[in-house]
């Protein structure tokens, strides 16, 4: 019984929290990055070149990558492909200058975020912006996911 009970209470809290979190985020998702839009065909975006690690299978860079955020110094960008389809974008960055910088921008585009451990971020229902910062390292990361369905 008391295993049931349990089973159901976090069957709901799977089911809440999610949407409660989207409360967070102030405005609209962003629909697209640096004006390419989520769910974009690989093929229609110019200038992507494979990441030569095997390990990055399906995550594309473009070699004239301006590598500012507003104010912010970035060390690189990464583009994530599922299905041929833009669903993700990373951001590289070293400093907690940089990562002040950035967090402040994305805190003026939407609003306050909610803070988990080492990340901030913002979600929706089918979205989430990640902002992190180690400082042990001194690297840091900024993550735009797509989280819905991509077009077939």
């Amino acid at each position: 019984m008391r295993t049931r009970a349990l089973s159901l209470i976090l069957a709901v809290l799977a089911v809440a929290l999610p949407a409660l979190a989207g409360e967070f985020a102030a405005s609209r998702p962003p629909a697209d990055f640096r004006g390419m839009v989520w769910g974009t065909r690989l093929q229609d975006i110019p200038d992507m070149v494979p990441v030569p690690d095997r390990s990055y299978r399906n995550t594309y860079f473009r070699r004239e990558e301006p590598l500012t955020f507003g104010e912010a110094d970035l060390m690189s960008v990464a583009y994530y492909f599922r299905k041929d389809r833009l669903y993700r974008v990373g951001v590289a960055f070293k400093g907690e200058a940089n990562h002040f910088l950035i967090r402040e921008r994305l805190m003026m585009r939407f609003g306050p975020g909610r803070r988990v451990g080492s990340r901030y971020g913002w979600m929706w229902p089918d979205f989430s912006v990640e902002v992190r910062y180690d400082r042990d390292t001194d690297i840091g990361g900024l993550y735009y996911t797509f989280e819905g369905k991509l077009p077939e």
